[in-house]
């Protein structure tokens, strides 16, 4: 039987509830307060049969690319029935959710995958290589603190709503000339507003601890004390080199009867090349995936700083308008895309979207062999627009 896609219906509410607590919630009842949808999201429904066997969440937002930003679509909840699977309703939410994205005019889409290879299908990929440091508390560099350091105090709530949305703003909003900094030093960061810090606080139901090292804020993490062996810190970032050494200094206190201490940093994080010893376990943690909608759109936002051209071919089956071949000319003044004949750069949208990012770099695909490139000039030309950078997102929609 044929599926179909279309938006949430208040109708659509047991339906959703039962698909949603079954895949994300281990088949506990749907918390009654969290609305459906909820504030800057836009749900859909996937039909079969007359019945509703599948559901998605879009929540637009910007993600950083080099030194821009690009619309981007977050999609989230992405579950179909169990009595459902295995008769492509996955196969068709997939390739309407990119069609809706393309539609409204989004560059990019971002979200974290349980299963990649089912999203590889559908023209996602990973990109950014993200580390997950375990440091023995004894084992956590003694710093000079530098800065000061606090603990925030936060509002004892669940879920926002329009009455207490300027509180959470002003609650939230100390971090965020920190977190906007940290953001811009990599590509596949979203540039956050209150809602986003929202769903921050919501990965699980305990109130969390925020410490922010400086006034104004120059490092900030965000945790809740552990009952177990390791103190986990579920957001780490900073500004400054001095803004995470006097929060990494107070971290470890937080961590005293503790064993361990962990958190998440990007490949060039300061930890690995500064401060690693044996007994500290680095582990490459899953990193977000991307699909690029609009291919010459994401290349005429680019803001190159030298000047040069080449011609692309992008396979994409599933936005098939992303193909070309494209005729790319950029210079400081920036990037012009038209439509040509023939392509001396070919890779498929997968591999675009990590060229795109920067980690792995298209010189990096290029060496794997996972990209055909014509010449070595066109190859210059590539690198001078799409050079290495490192990637990293904080998200989990």
């Amino acid at each position: 039987m044929a599926v179909s896609v279309r938006e949430y219906r208040e109708a659509d509410r047991e339906q959703y509830e039962l698909i949603w607590t079954a895949a994300f919630h281990g088949g506990e009842a749907y918390p009654t307060e969290r609305p459906v949808p909820g504030a800057s999201e836009t749900v859909y429904v996937a039909e079969r049969e007359g019945r509703v066997t599948g559901t998605f969440t879009i929540r637009p937002s910007e993600v950083s690319c080099r030194n821009t930003t690009l619309s981007c679509g977050g999609v989230a909840a992405v579950a179909v029935s169990a009595d459902s699977r295995k008769h492509g309703v996955g196969r068709v939410m997939m390739t309407s959710l990119a069609e809706i994205m393309r539609e409204e005019g989004l560059i990019v889409g971002n979200l974290r995958a349980s299963h990649e290879s089912f999203y590889r299908r559908f023209g996602w990929e990973s990109c950014g290589r993200e580390v997950r440091i375990t440091c023995p508390v004894s084992l956590v560099p003694q710093f000079e603190s530098a800065l000061p350091v606090r603990q925030m105090r936060l509002t004892d709530f669940k879920f926002v709503n329009e009455d207490n949305r300027s509180l959470l703003q002003e609650e939230w909003s100390p971090l965020n000339t920190c977190y906007d900094e940290f953001s811009r030093a990599y590509s596949g960061m979203i540039i956050r507003e209150s809602m986003r810090w929202a769903r921050l606080r919501m990965t699980s139901g305990s109130l969390p601890y925020v410490f922010v090292a400086g006034d104004p804020v120059e490092a900030y993490a965000v945790l809740r004390i552990s009952s177990t062996r390791d103190q986990d810190v579920v957001e780490f970032a900073w500004s400054t080199l001095e803004g995470y050494q006097s929060l990494l200094v107070t971290l470890a206190g937080v961590a005293i009867n503790h064993a361990t201490l962990s958190w998440t940093e990007p490949s060039n994080g300061p930890f690995l090349s500064t401060w690693f010893t044996q007994g500290v376990e680095a582990q490459l943690r899953k990193p977000s995936m991307f699909q690029v909608l609009d291919v010459p759109g994401s290349l005429s936002l680019l803001q190159p700083v030298c000047s040069g051209s080449f011609t692309l071919e992008v396979g994409d089956e599933i936005l098939p308008a992303n193909h070309g071949p494209w005729r790319v000319s950029y210079a400081p003044e920036g990037v012009d895309v038209e439509p040509c004949d023939t392509a001396e750069v070919r890779m498929t949208i997968q591999h675009y979207a990590q060229a795109l990012m920067g980690e792995p770099s298209f010189a990096d695909l290029l060496t794997y062999g996972l990209v055909s490139c014509g010449s070595d000039q066109a190859a210059q030309a590539v690198n001078g627009l799409l050079d290495p950078q490192v990637t990293y997102n904080l998200e989990i929609f």
